[in-house]
């Protein structure tokens, strides 16, 4: 029988299983590290040009250094926590209940331990972890409607964001967009990963709650979905651009990406 999407105080609608196979899992966890660093192995440990964290990982989970106030949300500690409760091999000065902050504090800092003994083994970690990062990020996803629900006082916004994601899901033998753009731009649902609209001043986000927010369309035929997924992507990105011109360096990147939408892997 089909799964459903869990959601309290709601009715919902059935959808496809959001489970993908073993061979589907390792396509998606490759196309995220090539989006992510083209694949290359050592950049599986980076720290972004004007970024105050460090990206490791096949999905460059965020890791803040001690003390860091931002408004992006650190993913990395949560997706260590699944890797040690699958009982990956973890580094011991890791292996710690709750993870430790980023050992480099700066971007300078990073670069001058890259190939120091603690940065390699935890690059052979990231490297040898990639399947289950890749079912953490699935996890992630499937994790995401809910949450994203729960923010939405208007019925009919959650409606038509429940709607938009499960046709997106049932267009995807994959779930690639989904499993992508969740890891990439985040669920949406955090206040502060906003910026305001440099007219109205209302704060505008970029999250997969805002993709499928602003998606449009009812057809079911798959490339019409996913090409209304990676539009609302594109609209979404090139308007936080817009609120917040610094991040216009990353714009082109960041539009290559969401056009690897348009179809599921091969």
């Amino acid at each position: 029988a089909p799964e459903l999407i869990a959601e309290p105080r709601m009715v919902t609608s059935p959808m496809p299983s959001l489970k993908i196979t073993p061979a589907q899992a390792t396509m998606v966890g490759r196309q995220v590290w090539r989006n992510e660093t083209g694949g290359d192995r050592d950049a599986i440990t980076s720290w972004n040009e004007a970024e105050s964290f460090a990206s490791v990982g096949i999905g460059h989970f965020i890791w803040f250094p001690a003390g860091l106030d931002t408004r992006f949300k650190e993913s990395f500690p949560a997706m260590l926590q699944h890797l040690r409760r699958r009982g990956a091999n973890v580094p011991a000065w890791l292996d710690k209940d709750q993870t430790p902050p980023c050992p480099w504090t700066r971007r300078a800092d990073f670069k001058r331990q890259f190939r120091s003994a603690r940065m390699v083994e935890l690059r052979e970690f990231l490297l040898a972890t990639v399947g289950l990062q890749t079912e953490y990020l699935s996890l992630r996803m499937q994790a995401a409607l809910p949450k994203i629900l729960e923010t939405l006082p208007d019925e009919r916004d959650r409606d038509h964001v429940r709607k938009q994601f499960n046709r997106v899901a049932a267009a995807s033998p994959d779930l690639y967009p989904l499993i992508d753009y969740v890891n990439f731009k985040g669920e949406g649902i955090s206040p502060k990963e906003t910026y305001p609209n440099r007219v109205t001043g209302e704060p505008e986000g970029w999250g997969l709650k805002h993709v499928l927010l602003e998606m449009q369309g009812a057809s079911t035929e798959q490339t019409s979905v996913l090409n209304a997924f990676s539009d609302a992507s594109g609209y979404v990105l090139k308007r936080r651009v817009s609120n917040n011109p610094p991040n216009k360096r990353w714009q082109r990147g960041w539009l290559v990406r969401t056009e690897t939408y348009r179809r599921p892997l091969r």
